[in-house]
């Protein structure tokens, strides 16, 4: 008891000092105000301590340096920049100020050596952060928020007492631990941009530092100029003609404003991703006061009346908005703060809130309900709303709650880490990819047990806005994982060809998604159909015909994804083909113009 009151007295103590010191930094920064630049904020960690290594202190040297010599080249933007080192001296070497050839030389004189206090570098950048001594950048619609970067190996030392050099002994999973408190606390407000260098980085923390940001993500230290021109991207993305509320995820339409606002400008290709990241997450640019995208909030599950992180969904009753799902489902991925709305991201990227039963309005309002479909990749290899199981490279123990238990992703990271929710409601980053590890497998998402676990999410959904599944599907979903009987349990099918799936058991007032009703062809223009195997020709649903419209309207070589019967189908119009997503059989379909009679 003794020894745990001393270590608890020890971190209020660190803690305490540390916000002494952060107060003073930021009285001195707020003196040398006249020395600041006028751009976004940046205040910059550099981590000096022996673990590094030589090699990994000459990286971190040439990654600021590369970052620092790119905003030298864009002076129109004004980079406010800060500078902290941490090893031996752990202080501001520089406060804000967009002098760069002098902020470079502050490195000259710093030596590498001693251990990684990164929890005091965090502490120190917290009061010069705040409004009255840094601010936000506003461009246009976007607002970019004062920022933290990263540069280190990501391995913190015991930041109560004094250690006079840095080895693997002194570093342990407690102070892994006070360093994500106060990146988190940092990150609900603030992108923290994480740089791994070094010799044997810990890639896991930097990532979960940078993923639980506001924002933030981790960058190959190799791409530093290209990071340094993501502020000039971003007052490029905001002259683009499109709103904050609408098409932000469509890449195809923000290259075309892009080539006809900048006609003459030339992009590299990091450069188009750069620009359609920053619109298609144009909800992280927002003031943090406004309560449009609460992001630091959006991952989590606070109201167990509502849908379940990872449960699937589609408009519903009350969808009062434009085409923001595409016509396609989405998947939730948190609850919001405020009662009765929910975070959903739609299959095509694109995030918003919505209404989900009690806002304070009488009666409830719904404008999306749980569905049972499946989310389809398109040349992904992994998405938000896909399935996921333990992979081969699995090393969690039991956080997915055992064995053959199903997950949902929440959150895919650009460095092959994802955001996923288990059954148990446990939440983790895992590796899909990152560095060439996997501790994840997709599951097949038309598998009896993916079906099973969507029904048992929506089953536990207490509002009536769930969509009505069929006799079969609560049989289905009453089994255990591990009924090996699944397949001989089915009801029977109607006798058609294989792929063309009609359930001869539901019940339902909701409109098809396919017209059946023989040659009688409507008086629409536009209306898309399918042949099948009697070489009948059937029309598409009105909702699903006008989605194939959509994309035909944009790029008649395009292809699109649509849902028929809870299953899924690329339809190619240029080859006038329907796939079978699941058995990859093709039918025919064609387009009926005018009048005229197919």
């Amino acid at each position: 008891m003794r020894l745990e009151y001393k270590m608890e007295s020890g971190i209020k103590g660190a803690e305490e000092m540390c916000r002494s010191r952060s107060s003073i930094a930021a009285r001195e920064n707020h003196r040398l105000r006249h020395q600041h630049g006028r751009g976004p904020c940046n205040i910059f960690i550099l981590d000096t301590s022996s673990s590094l290594g030589e090699e990994g202190f000459r990286q971190m040297k040439e990654a600021f340096t590369d970052i620092l010599d790119e905003y030298a080249n864009h002076q129109n933007i004004d980079e406010n920049v800060a500078v902290i080192t941490c090893g031996r001296h752990t202080e501001f070497q520089r406060y804000y100020s967009n002098h760069y050839e002098d902020i470079k030389q502050a490195l000259d004189n710093v030596e590498i050596g001693g251990p990684s206090p990164l929890t005091v570098a965090m502490y120190l950048s917290l009061e010069s952060l705040k409004r009255d001594v840094s601010h936000s950048y506003v461009m246009g619609s976007f607002h970019i928020h004062p920022r933290i970067i990263l540069i280190s190996d990501g391995r913190p030392t015991d930041f109560t007492e004094s250690i006079s050099d840095d080895c693997p002994s002194n570093e342990t999973e407690r102070d892994a631990s006070h360093l994500s408190d106060i990146t988190r606390h940092i990150g609900k407000k603030h992108p923290i941009f994480c740089i791994p260098v070094g010799r044997n980085p810990d890639l896991r923390l930097l990532e979960f530092i940078s993923a639980q940001s506001r924002g933030g993500k981790m960058i190959n230290f190799r791409e530093s100029k290209q990071f340094a021109k993501y502020s000039l991207n971003t007052k490029i993305a905001s002259n683009l003609s499109f709103t904050m509320e609408n098409d932000g995820n469509d890449r195809e339409r923000i290259l075309t404003s892009l080539v006809c606002t900048f006609p003459e400008k030339v992009f590299t290709e990091m450069d188009l991703n750069d620009i359609y990241e920053i619109c298609s997450k144009k909800f992280l640019y927002q003031p943090i006061d406004e309560n449009t995208q609460e992001e630091k909030d959006a991952y989590e599950e606070r109201d167990p009346r509502m849908p379940s992180l990872g449960s699937r969904v589609k408009r519903g009753r009350d969808w009062r908005y434009p085409d923001q799902d595409k016509f396609g489902p989405g998947t939730v991925i948190g609850h919001s703060k405020r009662d009765g709305w929910l975070n959903v991201e739609w299959d095509t990227g694109s995030i918003h809130k919505y209404r989900y039963g009690s806002t304070g309005l009488k009666p409830d309002k719904f404008d999306v309900q749980v569905c049972n479909e499946p989310r389809i990749l398109n040349d992904e290899l992994i998405a938000t709303g896909c399935n996921v199981t333990r992979g081969p490279d699995w090393v969690w123990n039991d956080q997915d709650g055992g064995t053959g238990n199903i997950g949902s992703v929440l959150r895919v990271g650009r460095d092959g880490i994802v955001l996923v929710q288990w059954e148990n409601g446990r939440r983790g980053t895992y590796r899909f990819g990152n560095y060439g590890f996997f501790d994840l497998k997709l599951c097949d998402p038309f598998s009896p047990e993916v079906t099973r676990y969507h029904l048992k999410k929506a089953a536990l959904t207490s509002s009536v806005e769930t969509e009505p599944c069929t006799k079969e599907d609560q049989g289905l979903a009453s089994k255990s994982s591990n009924d090996k009987t699944v397949e001989k349990t089915k009801k029977p099918i109607l006798h058609v060809a294989k792929g063309k799936y009609f359930r001869n058991d539901i019940v339902s007032n909701k409109p098809s998604d396919i017209d059946t009703d023989g040659p009688t062809y409507p008086c629409t223009r536009n209306q898309w159909l399918w042949k099948d195997d009697n070489g009948q020709w059937n029309q598409y649903s009105r909702e699903v015909n006008a989605r194939i419209n959509q994309s035909y309207k944009r790029d008649q070589n395009s292809s699109v994804i649509v849902t028929i019967q809870d299953k899924g189908y690329r339809v190619v119009m240029a080859k006038s083909k329907q796939i079978n997503l699941a058995t990859r059989e093709i039918a025919e379909v064609k387009l009926l113009k005018n009048d005229s009679s197919p």
